[in-house]
């Protein structure tokens, strides 16, 4: 048999065939293989339930702030434990409500109250602490070792029962949202957003989140059980990890600006001329464009020396630019190209937006656009 076939699944078939001592069917043999996957992931998951707090909203800069669309409701979801003296990973969307009470019910049933420590709201990602003891910490897969088409097994603790619930699909696509997140088919939800995406030996692949190209702390939840969901690697996780021990919230960066398209009459006519790059039609005075005298009508060509093409281009290089880094803008003013550097910002540090010809708000049930490129 060529090696590169013999998948995961195809080892398992046979390993359960030899235990029994007869062929299995091929149904059997993947039921065996996921109930072990689910037996060795098991002991390191966690139940995480919250008390009090209020429906997010979404900050949508000149538009005002509106109520996020999708409905968050009360009820447990997953964690995952990261290290065998309490620290416990899940997504930040299990605290998108800043609930004033937070608890873990341990795979042996014990309860405790537990302390949040750092959140990424860029990659949806949370560490909590408890203090009860050690703790059993999941085993991680290599991102090396992860590929397109192997069996992923979704595993959760929210709907309450003492089993884990698992769901069963494949390895969609690698290295997605810039490179920090697997995509998977198997059926992704609230219950299960913190959990593990984990392998056929039951070693993590990623922690799964909400992911959505941009919005407010719950964007991507609408696409649960769609067969698109999304977990982050756990190099990406360890990038950020000193941050999150040190209490931090990492946030969205933003340039304060928002984008027009080459037809729009505010736009001067010799820019529209000019191909390539997006051009700014907004420019909020107390925000790191209106400080650096960015103005209405300027292209932005390129982020870090790498050319924008487009709107969605744009989204994509700054989707996880955190608020406080840097960012090297190549911009066009009329005829002259020049570069400046500018320190991204909080959506809740940025105003002062012009109120003449503002777009028109949304209307109910409607997402609100972003006011700034955000997402993948």
């Amino acid at each position: 048999m060529n090696r590169t076939m013999v998948t995961p699944f195809v080892c398992a078939m046979l390993v359960a065939g030899a235990a029994y001592g007869s062929p299995q069917s091929p149904d059997r043999a993947k039921a065996d293989a996921v109930r072990r996957a689910v037996g060795a992931i098991s002991p390191s998951l966690v139940t995480i339930e919250t008390i009090g707090g209020a429906q997010p909203v979404v900050n949508a800069g000149p538009m005002g702030v509106f109520e996020e669309s999708f409905k968050l409701a009360e009820g447990p979801t997953t964690g995952v434990v990261l290290s065998d003296d309490g620290l416990i990973l899940t997504s930040s969307f299990n605290f998108a409500r800043s609930p004033s009470v937070i608890t873990v019910t341990l795979p042996n049933g014990t309860r405790a109250s537990a302390k949040l420590l750092g959140r990424d709201l860029i990659q949806r990602i949370a560490l909590i602490k408890v203090d009860v003891g050690t703790l059993k910490a999941a085993a991680w897969a290599k991102r090396s070792d992860i590929i397109v088409g192997q069996y992923a097994v979704a595993c959760g603790r929210g709907l309450g029962s003492p089993e884990p619930h698992v769901s069963l699909g494949i390895v969609s696509a690698l290295a997605r949202r810039n490179g920090h997140a697997i995509q998977t088919d198997a059926k992704l939800s609230p219950v299960n957003y913190g959990g593990p995406l984990v392998d056929l030996d039951g070693r993590v692949l990623g922690l799964i989140v909400p992911m959505a190209g941009a919005g407010g702390a719950l964007a991507g939840a609408e696409w649960y059980d769609s067969g698109i969901g999304f977990a982050i690697y756990r190099d990406s996780i360890d990038r950020v990890m000193d941050r999150l021990l040190a209490g931090q919230t990492i946030e969205p960066g933003k340039i304060g600006v928002m984008l027009g398209d080459d037809t729009d009459d505010e736009i001067p006519l010799l820019d529209t001329i000019l191909k390539g790059g997006v051009v700014i039609r907004y420019v909020a005075k107390q925000s790191p464009a209106g400080t650096a005298g960015l103005q209405v009508g300027d292209r932005i060509l390129a982020i870090d020396g790498q050319p924008i093409g487009d709107v969605a281009d744009l989204q994509r290089r700054l989707s996880d630019r955190a608020a406080g880094d840097v960012v090297k803008l190549t911009y066009k003013r009329r005829w002259k190209i020049d570069e400046l550097r500018l320190t991204l910002a909080r959506m809740e540090d940025i105003c002062c937006w012009p109120t003449r010809n503002r777009p028109a708000e949304p209307k109910p049930g409607e997402e609100p656009p972003s006011t700034q490129p955000s997402g993948d």
